[in-house]
């Protein structure tokens, strides 16, 4: 081989090993790598809808659509027996308190912030007074996770109980 071919091809050569040696592979961002900024590991919630606004007493049910966002993915348990949804009717609330389970929202051992979507339903309301023909009410709503904190408190516009 004539020498004056070994120059260009001994260019690409060294030109080839330089760029592939000369590239650095970007860090890829992971949820997994920390929490995302601006969002607590207390669970947060917002009241997206409330089925209805009038119900029949011992009848109609209420569902509540919430949303909630968590930082550490901590909402849920796999008890059955651990009530961590608590829904409150204001007309009375030390007596009207509902609680309900959510199984885990993210895998148990994962620390990753978690939202969505949850439908809460209340089977049917009832008349305090049986003498009313109607009574209006608010429902609260919270969520406390597996640390033991619990979310904000959501509350319902005016619900309507007629007979």
């Amino acid at each position: 081989m004539p020498k004056n071919c070994l120059k260009p091809v001994s260019f690409f050569v060294v030109l080839a090993l330089l760029s592939v040696f000369s590239c650095t592979k970007e860090k890829m961002s992971t949820i997994e790598d920390d929490l995302l900024p601006g969002i607590d590991i207390e669970p947060q919630i917002e009241l997206l809808s409330v089925s209805a606004s009038q119900v029949k007493a011992y009848e109609d049910p209420l569902v509540f659509k919430i949303k909630y966002l968590d930082g550490d993915g901590d909402l849920g348990t796999e008890d059955p027996d651990d009530y961590t949804i608590e829904l409150v009717d204001q007309r009375d609330p030390g007596l009207l308190i509902f609680l309900y389970h959510l199984s885990p929202r993210a895998p148990l051992n994962a620390s990753i912030a978690i939202q969505g979507e949850l439908d809460i339903v209340l089977d049917h309301t009832i008349l305090l007074n049986a003498a009313n023909n109607a009574e209006t009410t608010t429902f609260t709503l919270r969520i406390r996770d597996r640390a033991g904190h619990w979310s904000n408190t959501a509350e319902s516009g005016v619900v309507t109980v007629v007979e």
